[in-house]
């Protein structure tokens, strides 16, 4: 089965999964969008969250719009993420091993949809420029101008000529203006630094509505020296069609619905109005880089693509934190060797990167001794300067997903004063907990008056089992098995097992515990009273009892 050739075949095959609502209903994209698709965020389960593409637009102007916006598209759930990457969601991990193991360089292709509309020079604001497409408010009665959200920023460095593909918001200020705000260290404030030095603008182009592939890699924190536009054909399994900007020395991917080209520059910043940020908090008083729009091409009747951030759960936290598990899940995997990594979960309480869960599996039956434990923990750290900000390591019967199935580990299996690592000197890009908000980020890294980092840090936590344990107290599998058929036949509601959802040995369990089961199972409980009552002992005057447990 061939990729999803473009967004509409994308949001068609949504449709047909049941997984698109479509709002044909006339709605203010200033007042009314956001706050409508964030409900499903904050009152449905994961499972009821779909795509939304809405038709009949307006806002604060006015205007009746003649593109339409789909807004939540990528990753509502963990299943719909899955449909973009044409994988089941239990293969989302490995299909993202896969792309970065096997990556396909892009195909230049001569023209595509993206150039059915192309307006620059004297007919760049020909039909408004920007203002021609439905951009929404987001963090309703917070922002101050319409926020461009799921955009690509492709730029390229200057030496190398290596292309980055980079999600980045930014504000609409005018019919040929936006803002772009970028985080330290991210590739695109690399380029801009580069051009700096050459005294030259950064040529950039913003992607709209592109293939799913392009919206996952561009989120993705994937390596500097690595094309996020060939690891999108690895994706893909096929390369990825991109065409040539018509005023930067740039591609593009050629069925994307919108292509903004334009430059950065490297001799001025402006300051940035409010914004909603995956923190769940909304940054005030920042600075960001400026954005000069040059040339617009578009498809007819375009889609503008929307992604829904701020707080968590959101279709943000979602997209980063898959993306965020591919890519750990590789590096340790496949870059550092660990075998005995079966699988890592990031959550979205903590933006989708701060909070990591590693699970390990035994391999052959021999169980993962603890430096291996460590080596993955302390490996984890290496991958970026301020994420994750928490690691918890957990055994292969513990749901990494699950923080409740986490945290009884974190309980029962963890000793802090044993089983932690600090690690200092940390970055904690947009973290408020670092320093006050009016410390600059440096300052939060290493506070006014220190000599050593002291602001930010992360902690590891090894909640494995370090020994043998007793049974875990649920009743055996085939017992809940078939219970689970009963309450079935019975027409309750639709259980969601979570783990652990059946006993199971941990090595502590003695013959003579088995048999006395056993003859319970039986029901031979005069057997099984005679046998405990047969070892009753007398107490003495001088035996020491403190509990009833002994």
């Amino acid at each position: 089965m061939s990729y999803h050739k473009d967004l509409r075949d994308y949001l068609d095959h949504l449709d047909r999964a049941g997984k698109l609502r479509r709002v044909g209903r006339r709605i203010d994209k200033d007042t009314e969008l956001h706050p409508l698709v964030r409900w499903q965020f904050r009152g449905l389960d994961e499972d009821e969250r779909t795509g939304f593409l809405f038709d009949n637009l307006t806002g604060l102007k006015g205007l009746n719009y003649p593109s339409r916006v789909a807004t939540a598209i990528m990753a509502p759930s963990r299943e719909v993420y899955a449909m973009g990457m044409m994988c089941s969601p239990a293969e989302i991990s490995q299909k993202w091993s896969a792309a970065y193991a096997r990556p396909i360089e892009p195909r230049l292709v001569t023209t595509g949809p993206v150039k059915e509309e192309i307006h620059l020079g004297k007919n760049l604001l020909e039909h408004g420029g920007l203002d021609e497409f439905a951009i929404p408010m987001a963090t309703n009665g917070w922002e101050c101008l319409p926020r461009l959200t799921a955009v690509s920023w492709h730029s390229k460095d200057p030496d190398t000529g290596v292309v980055n593909v980079g999600t980045y918001n930014g504000l609409q200020l005018g019919p040929d203006r936006t803002n772009l705000r970028c985080g330290p260290g991210t590739h695109l404030v690399v380029h801009w630094q580069k051009c700096r030095k050459r005294g030259v603008p950064l040529q950039a182009a913003a992607v709209i509505g592109a293939v799913p592939a392009i919206s996952m890699v561009s989120v993705a924190k994937v390596p500097y020296s690595v094309s996020e536009l060939a690891v999108a054909g690895g994706i893909a399994g096929e390369p990825i069609d991109v065409v040539r900007c018509e005023t930067i020395d740039l591609v593009v991917p050629a069925t994307a619905e919108i292509v903004i080209e334009g430059e950065v520059p490297t001799d001025y910043m402006e300051p940035d109005g409010a914004s909603g940020e995956h923190t769940g908090y909304t940054i005030v008083g920042r600075r960001v880089f400026a954005f000069k729009v040059k040339a617009i091409t578009h498809r007819k009747n375009p889609i503008w693509h929307d992604f829904i951030s701020q707080m968590p759960p959101s279709e943000s936290s979602t997209i980063r934190g898959l993306a965020g598990e591919g890519r750990m899940t590789s590096f340790l995997r496949d870059g550092c060797g660990i075998n005995q990594v079966k699988d890592v979960a990031f959550h979205h309480c903590a933006g989708a990167w701060r909070i990591c869960v590693i699970r390990f599996q035994d391999i052959a039956g021999v169980r993962t001794h603890e430096s291996v434990v460590w080596q993955a923990l302390l490996a984890s750290q290496s991958i970026a300067t301020d994420w994750p900000k928490m690691v918890i390591a957990v055994d292969d019967d513990i749901d990494p997903t699950d923080l409740e199935s986490v945290f009884w580990a974190v309980t029962f299996r963890y000793q802090p004063h044993r089983d932690t690592r600090i690690i200092q000197g940390r970055g904690a890009s947009l973290d408020q907990s670092s320093g006050s908000y009016s410390a600059s980020y440096e300052e939060r890294r290493f506070p006014t008056g220190t000599t050593s980092p002291q602001g930010a840090s992360s902690i590891l936590m090894d909640a494995t089992r370090k020994w043998d344990y007793t049974p875990v107290s649920l009743p055996k599998k085939e017992y809940m098995e078939n219970a689970k058929r009963i309450w079935e036949e019975l027409g309750f509601p639709r259980l969601k097992p979570k783990a652990p959802w059946y006993g199971y040995d941990l090595g502590i369990w003695a013959e003579e515990d088995e048999r006395l089961a056993r003859l319970a199972e039986k029901g031979e409980f005069d057997k099984v009273a005679e046998a405990l009552m047969s070892k009753g002992r007398k107490l003495t005057p001088t035996d020491k009892v403190s509990g009833g447990m002994e």
